[in-house]
């Protein structure tokens, strides 16, 4: 008898395509991004007011960043 517990499941891109739609994917993305955008946005400022200038990057931007790195792991992890 063949033990499966140890292989992971491998779904194609077609399936997992499938099993969540691109609605769903949005939502969590909107979420993720409303969570990080206050974080980003005092981690923005103290950077700013320690360095005594102005971050390169602005803080929408590093939440936009976190979101695309966040949400991808949930669906696909």
């Amino acid at each position: 008898m063949t033990d499966l517990t140890n292989t992971p499941t491998q779904m194609t891109g077609d399936a997992k395509r499938h099993w969540s739609s691109k609605g769903e994917y949005t939502f969590y993305f909107a979420l993720i991004f409303l969570a990080a955008l206050p974080i980003c946005l005092i981690r923005w400022m103290w950077t700013a007011i320690r360095q005594t200038q102005v971050p390169p990057q602005d803080p929408v931007r590093w939440a936009w960043r976190e979101a695309q790195t966040i949400t991808p792991r949930i669906f696909w992890a």
